[in-house]
């Protein structure tokens, strides 16, 4: 006998739930589902100016890809990167991850990003999730590289794994600063052009 499958929906924001129930829900209309530390956040689709500034990134990393048509495998975006990290009860979905060519295979065969990137939305919720939560969370999951694109500040912040125990060692890019970044050499990417065509 089959048997019934979970089922989410905005109605379920704020909700504890086991990660692995989480993880085999079926998610109801067009929102993005995560599960934080044992609790299920809904959020709306981002909106124009959140979407435009992901994909000026992508375009600047699909500039640097034709440069170094080696180095990545796949620049994906948040609905097609899983992101489960047990330690925290979490299942993650980064708006942008770079996975590259080297990538390990998870249990479930998919490769893992090492840089991931969120572009933050307004509000403090959202603020607090990306810059302290999901600090945590991806430092657990081994991500080598982490940005926070702060739109309402108009900085960078680039966070880089070192140490054992790991640690987070960052710096702020703001204005017509190039991001540094340890992953992807010769980046040549400044900070104000992530703001191109983007609307407040």
């Amino acid at each position: 006998m089959a048997s019934v499958k979970i089922k989410i929906s905005p109605a379920d924001h704020g909700r504890r739930m086991p990660l692995e129930d989480f993880i085999n829900a079926e998610v109801v209309g067009a929102y993005r589902y995560e599960l934080a530390r044992g609790v299920i956040e809904v959020t709306e689709v981002p909106n124009d100016a959140h979407g435009q500034i992901i994909d000026n990134i992508r375009e600047a990393l699909g500039v640097f890809r034709q440069r170094y048509p080696d180095l990545i495998r796949r620049i994906a975006e948040g609905g097609s990167v899983q992101l489960i990290i047990p330690e925290w009860e979490s299942e993650r979905h980064p708006d942008l991850a770079v996975i590259f060519r080297d990538a390990r295979a998870n249990e479930r065969g998919r490769r893992m990003p090492s840089l991931v990137i969120e572009v933050v939305s307004r509000g403090r919720q959202a603020r607090d999730r990306d810059y302290l939560a999901k600090r945590e969370e991806y430092l657990t999951f081994g991500i080598e590289e982490y940005w926070i694109v702060d739109p309402q500040s108009r900085e960078v912040t680039v966070l880089n794994r070192q140490g054992n125990p790991a640690t987070w060692s960052g710096r702020i890019f703001r204005n017509e600063d190039l991001l540094l970044s340890q992953l992807l050499p010769d980046l040549a990417v400044s900070v104000s052009m992530l703001w191109v065509h983007v609307e407040d």
